[in-house]
């Protein structure tokens, strides 16, 4: 399911993530949240003993984000960069004119997201780089290398062009999300056949029907087979229209 976000809220994400960017004097991506904490004066520190990925606290009057040691570098980058959000939420409510305070955790948790995917992929530069790319997630991977594959092709919802992106982990739908409407239509035959190219052959595969574009992407590792899926309409469907046929809820 994906929710629409309200637009003052997506203007404020964005002008504060800007704001940030400019500060750390970052011009263009890749960005790394590590390097621009420091010059936002937050220091990182790591806690292989702290539960959490990653935690903002102060240290000796020091704003410091805590860190647990990934092997990953992209994870790493993801829990410093919602951390960064958590100690900016503040700025966001303020220009909504909401009350930090009173949001309820939940809200807190999600404006830290929604800045995070904003620092790592900036609405200034993405978007134009993924429609110049023609939304090549290989080819944006690379632009923003520190960003993870899920964090891009989620990020492709956040447009007004109708959109479902498919996660598929070792054969099974895990999770099917849309931005036009409160539920995914359901997985079509033509989804069906990329996504199996995709799996079985360890190749981008896409394929176009009178209605649909359907592009997908393997990110295959030993051990772990995972796909992605990019579904657009070639018109704006009305929701009568939208493809009602049997849906996947297992692809052995």
């Amino acid at each position: 399911m994906s929710q629409r976000i309200p637009a003052e809220w997506v203007a404020a994400l964005d002008d504060v993530a800007n704001e940030l960017l400019e500060r750390g004097g970052i011009q263009s991506p890749p960005v790394d949240c590590l390097a621009l904490a420091d010059c936002l004066q937050i220091h990182v520190a790591y806690d292989a003993s702290q539960p959490g990925r990653a935690r903002h606290k102060r240290i000796g009057g020091q704003s410091t984000v805590l860190v647990r040691p990934e092997k990953r570098p992209k994870r790493l980058q993801w829990a410093v960069a919602h951390e960064l959000g958590e100690a900016f939420a503040w700025k966001v409510f303020e220009r909504v004119d909401a009350d930090v305070e009173e949001g309820s955790p939940q809200l807190r948790e999600h404006a830290a997201n929604l800045m995070a995917s904003r620092l790592l992929l900036p609405s200034r530069w993405f978007f134009d780089d993924a429609r110049d790319d023609c939304w090549d997630l290989p080819r944006l991977k690379q632009r923003y290398s520190t960003a993870s594959h899920e964090l891009i092709a989620y990020r492709f919802l956040d447009v007004d062009e109708p959109t479902t992106i498919s996660l598929f982990d070792h054969g099974q739908l895990v999770r099917r999300t849309a931005n036009i409407r409160s539920h995914a239509p359901r997985l079509t035959q033509i989804e069906r056949e990329c996504w199996t190219k995709a799996h079985q052959k360890n190749q981008p595969d896409e394929r176009r029907s009178s209605s649909l574009i359907v592009q997908a992407w393997p990110v295959h590792e030993p051990g772990w087979k995972r796909e992605l899926l990019r579904t657009t309409f070639v018109w704006h469907p009305d929701e009568s229209q939208l493809p009602q046929e049997v849906a996947l809820d297992s692809c052995d």
